[in-house]
């Protein structure tokens, strides 16, 4: 059960910053080195957990950039509505079916823009090259959702099939698009694909029908009652947890069993994974931990 949700955390949403052509915004700041307010992004894809993504004050976003480049922060604005791609993208592990790619609209010459932008984006002849698509649930970022906040039914999302090249992102070849109209996160038609223990696949849109109800954002699950005595009698649980902690960061015991707390702040630059494996406790101890700190995306220094 703990292997089965660690993958659906490798699986999950993670952030894509991504641009064909190098791309240059102004109104930076933190550009150490960079001249005149100016942030020069190479082209290509950046790839991080949703938790990389850093807002900065006045409504600054941190940009995705390699550990070569200074650290830039750019009004929201900028980002969302310049030559800069940013967007949420849950993938398919596995190559698309003939059946999906059958659904497949006029594909789009490399990886598609936000829906604002898209006036003026090259459509192309090329046919689906099955073997190279990725089934893919993109959410897009809103003013009001994420990147600002956490993903929310203010972001919107779409189906596609997305080009991958040696497991990267193909930002040359086409991408196709599944549906014709954009739909809120959390959906309740899509419901599985937002559910991150379930695995992203083709039979999500395939061979299986989807409701007609209105789009609304799926209610989370009440909390379950703090764990106390009687979770202690399932050490093997906690084991299971601490061996896959040993595992994940290199280290044990950010769990006090005492007083079922978990030191959150330990788990820094591995809070995807730090959620699937505390969630994965609490189902099998029947209880919820108390938490101790905050996670942070990026990685500590050593």
């Amino acid at each position: 059960m703990m292997l089965l949700l660690l993958a659906a955390a490798l699986d999950w949403f993670h952030v894509y910053q991504y641009t064909p052509k190098a791309a240059a915004l102004r109104g930076c700041s933190e550009c150490k080195g960079e001249p005149d307010d100016l942030c020069e992004v190479r082209a290509g894809a950046q790839i991080r957990s949703l938790e990389e993504v850093r807002s900065g004050p006045a409504g600054r976003l941190h940009l995705l950039r390699s550990k070569a480049d200074p650290d830039c922060a750019v009004p929201a604005k900028a980002l969302l509505h310049g030559p800069l791609e940013l967007a949420a993208v849950r993938l398919s592990r596995a190559a698309s079916s003939a059946a999906l790619v059958e659904r497949a609209a006029r594909g789009v010459k490399g990886w598609p823009r936000a829906p604002p932008k898209r006036k003026g984006q090259e459509l192309t002849e090329e046919r689906p090259q099955r073997s190279a698509l990725r089934l893919a649930l993109i959410c897009w970022p809103s003013e009001q959702g994420w990147p600002r906040a956490a993903l929310d039914s203010s972001n919107s999302c779409e189906w596609w099939l997305l080009p991958l090249k040696e497991g990267e992102p193909d930002l040359a070849a086409a991408s196709f698009a599944l549906t014709e109209k954009a739909f809120a996160f959390g959906d309740v038609r899509w419901a599985r694909a937002f559910d991150p223990a379930v695995a992203l696949d083709d039979s999500l849109l395939v061979g299986s029908a989807t409701q007609s109800a209105p789009a609304k954002a799926i209610a989370a699950p009440a909390p379950p009652v703090r764990c106390g005595d009687a979770a202690r009698s399932r050490r093997a649980a906690v084991e299971r947890f601490e061996q896959w902690e040993a595992q994940i960061r290199g280290a044990r015991r950010s769990l006090d069993p005492a007083s079922w707390t978990l030191d959150a702040a330990s788990w820094s630059g591995h809070c995807q994974e730090m959620d699937v494996l505390r969630a994965a406790l609490e189902q099998q101890l029947g209880c919820a931990l108390s938490q101790q700190g905050s996670c942070n995306g990026a990685a500590r220094s050593p």
